[in-house]
């Protein structure tokens, strides 16, 4: 099975690292080559300009001052940037890979007087221009030319119009209309022609890839990187669409102390007021990524809780290693995917049935009525006090996200979708 990506993040090495998790083997590959992708992760664009001749280079650096210009042309260091420079005329600046203070380069912007940038060539780890990109004078890209290693152009891309073209020695070998076809057909080519996931995390692939009600007749499934973007794939009539869930490979220690956080996108939590009276041993942590109301500040008189309005980045991390509870009593939806998020940092996660946001990862004695607010009392004072107990509805919660990668499995084992 191969998993393929709109492009290279984390998830293709959380994916990864579940599937050592639950003992599976596939293949990754991605849509956007950046140039510098990791060993073993495919992508169309190697294939075609290389054809598998890459396995004879040496990854490498390219420090500024190898880059191939015209004679008497110069490179100087202008800063944290260098500048190509023909007789006193700055004609490009080369931007460098991070730290870029080895100067290895990343891409030259070339620009015309006045400062239009016309092209921007790519270098990748190889140490080689791999890619151009010629623009208008609007910035927007017209063309995308990939070359070989012998700077022959292989593969000619016309964004506005999604054609493709596929060249052999300056003649065009194969046109496509569309990515779609131009990834069946390198599939097809490279042999990969075997059951293919497609995972999105940008919502303009699905213009890229033309996503809707049929795209499952190339796509055994499209999995997504988040509810929303599901939520769209499915309201365009996409059936085969399913959520990722990633496995860690452990799961941090929880000491089930009484620290307790709420993300969330309104004033409206659930039982919160009781909860913060009949739990005077917790501190409740409710963060927004906005300002919030009087309402939520008022909650502060209590003693007990703390209210972080437009929470950064550095408290959040915080809270996540402060907190062993996460507490799914938000109404209206989810910010930060916070039950995925707390879910893979072992946090003990407890909602009432009418604010859970993913009902399928939590354990099902984690979800309480409406009406049962001093049933979830109880329970977080036994958690508190009984470490057998966490452990056993931890164990409990772990399981779901095994559960529904035991469900994908089946289901490419039987040969149906979701």
């Amino acid at each position: 099975m191969i998993f393929f990506f709109d492009k290279y993040t984390e998830n293709v090495e959380k994916l990864q690292e579940t599937m050592r998790c639950i003992g599976k083997d596939v293949k990754a590959a991605v849509l956007r080559d950046d140039g510098f992708l990791p060993a073993g992760i495919r992508s169309p664009y190697e294939f075609f300009t290389y054809r598998g001749r890459q396995r004879e280079f040496i990854e490498k650096d390219l420090f500024y001052n190898f880059i191939e210009l015209p004679e008497f042309w110069e490179v100087r260091l202008t800063g944290m940037t260098g500048g190509v420079f023909d007789m006193g005329c700055e004609k490009a600046k080369i931007y460098f890979r991070e730290p870029a203070e080895k100067r290895n380069v990343q891409r030259v912007e070339w620009y015309m007087e006045g400062g239009w940038v016309y092209k921007i060539d790519y270098y990748n780890k190889y140490a080689l221009k791999y890619a151009s990109e010629f623009l208008d004078t609007d910035r927007n890209v017209e063309s995308r030319v990939y070359y070989s290693e012998k700077n022959q152009e292989m593969i000619v891309e016309q964004p506005v119009n999604h054609m493709i073209s596929l060249l052999e020695r300056g003649m065009v070998r194969k046109l496509f209309d569309s990515c779609a076809g131009f990834l069946a057909y390198y599939l097809e080519e490279a042999g990969l022609g075997e059951e293919c996931v497609l995972f999105i995390q940008e919502e303009k692939t699905f213009e890229i890839l033309k996503l809707a009600s049929d795209a499952k007749n190339m796509w055994t499934e499209v999995m997504f990187s988040d509810s929303g973007l599901l939520d769209k794939y499915v309201g365009l009539g996409g059936t085969n669409g399913s959520r990722f869930y990633g496995i860690p490979e452990y799961y941090p220690k929880n000491h089930a102390r009484g620290e307790a956080m709420i993300l969330t996108a309104s004033d409206q939590i659930e039982q919160i007021e009781y909860l913060i009276g009949e739990l005077p041993e917790m501190r409740f942590h409710i963060a927004a990524h906005t300002q919030v109301s009087e309402k939520l500040y008022k909650l502060e008189g209590s003693g007990n809780v703390k209210v972080y309005p437009q929470i950064s980045r550095q408290d959040l991390d915080m809270l996540w290693d402060t907190c062993d509870f996460y507490l799914d009593i938000n109404h209206y939806y989810e910010i930060y995917d916070a039950v995925n998020a707390a879910h893979t940092r072992n946090q003990i996660i407890l909602g009432f049935g009418n604010t859970v946001h993913h009902r399928e990862l939590l354990a099902e004695e984690g979800i309480f009525a409406g009406t049962e607010k001093e049933k979830m009392v109880r329970a977080i004072k036994e958690l508190m006090e009984d470490p057998v107990r966490v452990q056993e509805l931890l164990e409990r919660q772990q399981e779901k996200k095994q559960e529904i990668w035991q469900d994908f499995w089946k289901r490419r084992e039987n040969g149906h979708g979701i």
